[in-house]
């Protein structure tokens, strides 16, 4: 499996942790205590992503920006556990500024073609190595 360079919302929300979040370089997802996602059953729990490109670099040009490389992060998960965007059946999308809501959610909805998951928005947290979007989803199939 290809290292991605994510970090999870476990570390975020870890309260003390997340200014140790700050600190630390970039490293493969293998050397974080985290899973970039974890199936059980028919479904799939996709970590909080955040805007970094599997190579490791920070994707912070906009909130628009942003936003289409966490859902291109998860696109990616999503399809090496043989879901698509289809799948997902909830959503929740963390801004550092709700005021940023109508950008975040332009980009968002483009992702999805037929329905869009159930979904909450939380806005003025602060998130990981000082992002403006993070976003984690749980995916179900059928027959998986």
């Amino acid at each position: 499996m290809k290292p991605h360079t994510l970090i999870a919302l476990s570390i975020a929300a870890a309260g003390g942790l997340a200014l140790a979040a700050f600190a630390q370089k970039s490293v493969p997802l293998s050397k974080l205590p985290f899973s970039p996602s974890r199936k059980a059953g028919p479904t799939l729990y996709v970590s909080g992503q955040v805007p970094r490109t599997a190579d490791g670099a920070d994707v912070r040009a906009s909130v628009e920006a942003e936003t289409r490389q966490v859902m291109d992060n998860i696109g990616r998960i999503l399809k090496d556990q043989g879901y698509t965007f289809d799948d997902v059946v909830n959503a929740t999308v963390y801004l550092k500024d709700i005021q940023d809501y109508p950008e975040m959610n332009k980009v968002y909805a483009s992702y999805f073609k037929n329905a869009f998951p159930a979904r909450a928005t939380v806005g003025g947290v602060d998130i990981v190595f000082g992002f403006r979007v993070e976003i984690s989803c749980v995916a179900s199939k059928e027959g998986k």
